[in-house]
């Protein structure tokens, strides 16, 4: 994959992740309503673009620049980790490596464009800290220095390979070859080893038998002089400095021995196949793991089988003449092994995976094994060694949520990065064959989804993201919220991240993304720009109190009341808002709410009222967030679209046709109506809802409307009117034919003289009672056009697209003209399925720019993109993968003098030369008293290198050396380790927070009177109750900013 002379001309192959129709009146109205009015991606942007421009000045203020780029391109296949420099590497199946570090540290390796085979990962691991070693699919190892985030070396092995081990303290790479071969190679020189080893199961024990490959090996974890080599048919103990074999173990049934579960032909004499092998952490015993599911403890040093037993039975090595076996109903056979110790390496568990047998599984399982405190070697008898490793402290048994078998098992260890990486962790990474990835809480077996623990790229398959938006948050506002999530409980801790030049707008974006498993997660999208690795986090799976059926399928952001409405794949709607948590009890404190809680447990199946009161249901550990308020059920299917207003109305559209409109102050359902009974309507469905707030028609005074777009291209407008008793009713207005026959994906607007969008907000909510008019225009995108409307009026502007459309959106930009003043630009952004970008003006659709993607994308995710008012576009990619890119050139917009391309290319820093590697685990005094053989890293080198080692060609080699520890060091230096008191959830620590902003949804209900101008009062009180949260969220924001400035 990365020949050396395949990378030629490559110069950095890695990349920071960082004609106006007829105006004919074909529309169907209802009666007009009585007037109640007062009167890196792979390549830099530049490498591939194909720009077309005209001859129009304002182009040049047009591009399309990666600001970001969110999780892989491809599914995850391995994952390394490396613990003292907290580093972690994910390998995709497309050749790409993401190493990621401490909140949004992420550098990304690319293989060169003119590779066009699909190559795959099979081998990675980290080595001295400042190496990272991968052996690919056509049996290429690179070096990658973490440094300087370069190829070192890449070679090309003739043979292939079937397995590899390193240790974090030494040079050299041993290779397992499908041969039964094996290779050395030595990093820092970039050679092989004179030194080969031959087939042993061939040369010594079974020459008769077929040729067999090397199944495993691992490094002595007390000794670097010894090798634990598996074969098929035997296990050896390799000596380095003897050069030869000095123990074995073959594994060899008697007839009528049960031997594992799957081992079936029982009357015949048998050899199990092995499937790995590993050591206890004190080096004294080791397990062999065979195809028949049989699990075998040998004592290392005389060879002798203590114990051999599978999940469930024990001495299954034993003969038993009236053996009758069953046959297993749903048989899984143990794929991999972890034995993981705690701090005291003399206290293990074992961490079993298993892979079902069937085609089509019911389930997969985890099964973790505590074995306790291990018994004194030297006075303990064979017999109590049986005993214990046949009754175990305890066995726990872990059904996973996904179906999909394990590829890897990654321990996240904490202590040290010994012990083939099992060195007491807290958290348990498991890689799925589908890419998506797991994490367990250990020993505990809990499944955790928390997104703050890792970086924001693994939360793409941390479940699967089910669905994607993005919106324009004002910049303050956004930036007070990620001030108050404070998420400081990430696993990773290293690297440092580049520092990017901030964008100039008034506005951020901001990200959400749904999840299979019901979890919903909002993101500040141009992470770059910020320190912080802050996200919001809220899981249906509680709210709802299911298990399954959770897919999220849409996401509505009310970013000016900060609401969120959030879908199902079954259709149920749960709304929520940002507040503090009226039920924060982090200490369990209140105990009849825990009892109350167990008796109020409810099945949303089984409820009958449509909305159900579920704001008892917030998390006891956030203090603030987006906590629930309230579930709509409406039990009629899945949904078309949904829209969270910024004035407290929510608009639901159902699959069936069935639409309903929410006031969430009551909360109260203001209007159903199943749209196939609407008059002349030819659409059998809503396919995209907006609330605006401007004039209709010659009314001569604004109303609150919803915009609805059809499946078949009808733009059907309905008014939220005033009631008495301080409601609210919808009333039908038209139905228009505005587009062609397709459906409506998107719907935009904004008042004809300022350019300004029309979308409801408070301030225009206020301006009701006082009769200003907004004469807006209204912008409705189809699959194949785009028709602006003048409402109740007419027809305007129209354009046909070749292509399909993704998604469009209305931006404003602000840039510095040839006079050198500022000046404002409304423009139209499309993009097409085919991946261009077109820029037009408003209203009179005239193209300033087309522009293609800088990147590959796939037409069945696109739809999932999203044009946002400061010009940026946010686009899914691939079932992995999205990235954030600008539109507007921030060098030729000229508001920040600062902005260059070389600060926006700078990466992000991986290696910290600062932390020691621990010293490595060595033999007791006991067993060199009986005569151990132990081996210095000198005699290793001397050994492998020979006298005629040449010096190292690399300066990484001269950095790591100063890194390893040369003695026993009583406590753990490093400050980006994790120490032994964290974990994956931190207890909560008490801060000050922000109010909530909740407070004027009571204030309207109260206020709303039976007319316009009575309902004048009670929006000021919204409106004031509003600025009030805001102001307190933005001066609390502008205080954390000064705090960290100064380090408190």
């Amino acid at each position: 994959m990365f020949k050396k002379g395949k990378l030629k001309g490559v110069s950095n192959p890695f990349k920071s992740s960082k004609s106006t129709e007829s105006n004919k009146d074909d529309s169907a109205k209802a009666p007009k309503p009585k007037n109640i009015g007062p009167g890196n991606p792979m390549l830099a942007p530049t490498s591939t673009m194909k720009k077309f421009t005209s001859s129009n000045p304002l182009n040049r203020l047009f591009t399309t620049e990666v600001v970001a780029r969110y999780g892989f391109n491809g599914k995850v296949v391995k994952v390394a980790y490396d613990q003292t420099q907290s580093l972690m590497a994910l390998a995709t199946d497309m050749g790409e490596i993401h190493v990621c570090g401490r909140q949004q540290v992420e550098v990304v390796f690319s293989p060169p464009e003119r590779i066009t085979e699909k190559i795959s990962i099979k081998e990675m691991a980290f080595v001295k800290g400042i190496y990272l070693v991968i052996i690919d699919s056509k049996d290429t190892l690179v070096v990658i220095s973490l440094h300087n985030k370069k190829i070192l070396a890449s070679t090309y092995l003739p043979v292939k390979v079937s397995c590899m081990e390193t240790d974090p303290t030494l040079d050299w790479v041993v290779i397992g070859l499908e041969s039964g071969g094996i290779m050395i190679y030595d990093v820092d020189r970039d050679q092989m080893s004179d030194i080969r080893i031959e087939n042993l199961q061939k040369g010594k024990f079974f020459p008769r038998e077929k040729l067999s490959r090397v199944v495993s090996i691992q490094w002595n974890p007390r000794d670097i002089g010894t090798l634990l080599i598996s074969y098929e048919l035997v296990t050896v103990i390799y000596s380095f400095l003897e050069d030869d074999v000095k123990q074995s173990f073959i594994y060899e049934l008697e007839e009528y021995a049960p031997g594992g579960n799957l081992s079936m032909d029982y009357t015949k004499r048998r050899r199990p196949k092995v499937i790995q092998s590993l050591y206890h952490p004190n080096s004294l015993h080791i397990l062999t793991v065979h195809e028949d599911n049989s699990m075998v403890f040998w004592d290392a040093n005389t060879g002798k089988l203590i114990q051999a037993r599978t999940l469930l039975d024990v001495d299954v090595n034993v003969p038993q003449p009236d053996l009758t076996k069953a046959r297993l109903e749903q048989p899984e056979r143990i794929k991999t092994v972890k034995w993981i110790c705690q701090n005291n390496p003399e206290y293990t568990s074992l961490l079993i995976t298993q892979i079902p047998l069937d085609k089509q599984p019911q389930h997969q399982n985890l099964t973790i094994i505590d074995l306790g405190g291990t018994p004194l070697y030297t006075i303990t008898s064979y017999d109590k060694m049986s005993n214990y490793y046949s009754n175990m402290t305890s066995q726990k048994l872990v059904p996973l949520p996904n179906k999909t078998p394990i590829v890897d098992v990654v321990p996240i260890a904490r202590k040290s990065p010994f012990y083939a990486g099992c060195h007491d962790p807290a958290v348990v990474l498991l890689v799925l064959d589908d890419g998506c990835l797991e994490t367990i809480l250990y020993p505990s077996g809990s499944f955790t989804y928390k997104a703050s623990l890792f970086p924001q790229s693994l939360s793409w398959a941390r479940p699967e993201t089910t669905a994607m938006v993005a919106t324009s948050v004002p910049q303050k506002l956004w930036l007070g919220l990620l001030s108050s999530a404070n998420n400081k409980d990430f696993i990773l801790k290293g690297g440092m991240q580049a520092k990017k030049p901030a964008r100039v707008h008034e506005y951020r974006s901001a990200l959400a993304t749904g999840h299979a498993n019901g979890s919903v997660r909002l993101w500040d999208a141009s992470f770059g720009e910020l320190d912080d690795n802050s996200v919001f986090e809220v899981n249906l799976a509680r709210v709802l109190n299911m298990g399954s059926n959770l897919s999220i399928s849409d996401i509505s952001f009310a970013t000016d009341t900060l609401e969120l409405s959030v879908a199902t794949e079954t259709g149920v709607v749960a709304l929520f808002k940002f507040e503090v948590n009226q039920f924060y009890d982090p200490e369990h404190k209140n105990k009849d709410r825990d009892m109350e809680m167990r008796f109020r447990r409810f099945s949303i199946g089984s409820s009958k009222e449509m909305l159900i009161d579920v704001r008892d249901r917030s998390p006891e550990t956030v203090r603030q967030g987006f906590m629930p308020s309230t579930v709509v059920n409406a039990q009629h299917g899945p949904t078309s679209a949904l829209t969270n207003s910024n004035i407290g109305f929510v608009a639901i559209a159902y699959e069936d046709g069935t639409f309903v409109v929410v006031d969430r102050r009551g909360p109260a359902i203001i209007y159903m109506q199943n749209v196939r009974g609407l008059p002349g309507i030819k659409g059998r469905k809503f396919t995209a809802i907006e609330f605006a707030i401007m004039e209709y028609g010659d009314d001569g005074y604004s109303s609150i409307l919803i915009l609805c777009g059809t499946d078949v291209g009808e733009l059907v407008t309905l008014k939220i009117l005033p009631d008495s008793g301080g409601r609210f009713v919808v009333e039908f207005v038209e139905i228009k034919q505005t587009n062609d026959k397709s459906p409506i994906l998107k719907i935009d607007t904004f008042e004809k003289k300022t350019t300004e969008s029309c979308f409801a907000t408070i301030s225009k909510m206020q301006d009701l009672g006082k009769g200003v008019v907004i004469n807006g225009m209204v912008v409705v995108t189809s699959e194949t056009d785009i028709r602006f409307v003048d409402p109740g009026k007419s027809k305007e502007g129209h354009k046909s697209f070749k292509h399909k459309i993704a998604t469009s959106g209305i931006s404003h930009i602000t840039f510095i003209n040839a006079v050198g003043q500022k000046q404002s630009l409304c423009v139209l952004i499309v993009l097409e399925s085919n991946g261009t970008v077109k820029i037009f003006t408003t209203p009179d659709m005239k193209e300033l720019k087309s522009m293609q993607l800088p990147f590959p994308i796939q037409a069945q995710y696109i739809r999932e993109s999203s044009v946002l008012r400061n010009g940026d576009i946010m686009t899914r990619t691939g079932k992995f993968q999205s990235y954030l890119f600008s539109t507007f050139d921030q060098r030729a917009i000229g508001l920040n003098k600062a902005y260059t391309q070389e600060q926006v290319e700078k990466q992000d820093t991986l290696y910290n030369p600062g932390l020691k590697i621990p010293w490595r685990p060595q033999v007791n005094s006991l067993q060199l008293a009986r005569g151990t053989s132990y081996c210095t890293r000198e005699q290793l080198d001397l050994l492998l290198g020979g006298e005629r080692r040449p010096q190292s060609k690399y300066e990484e080699s001269e950095i790591a050396i100063g890194t390893i520890s040369l003695r026993k060091e009583t406590s753990a230096p490093n400050s980006p380790n994790m120490q032994n008191d964290e974990h994956a959830y931190k207890k909560p620590v008490s801060r000050r927070g922000r109010n909530s902003g909740y407070e004027y949804f009571r204030s309207m209900s109260r206020a709303v009177e039976n007319q316009w101008d009575a309902v004048e009062d009670g929006i000021n009180e919204y409106a004031t109750a509003i600025g009030q949260a805001m102001n307190d969220t933005v001066e609390e924001t502008s205080k954390d900013m000064v705090r960290g400035a100064f380090g408190f």
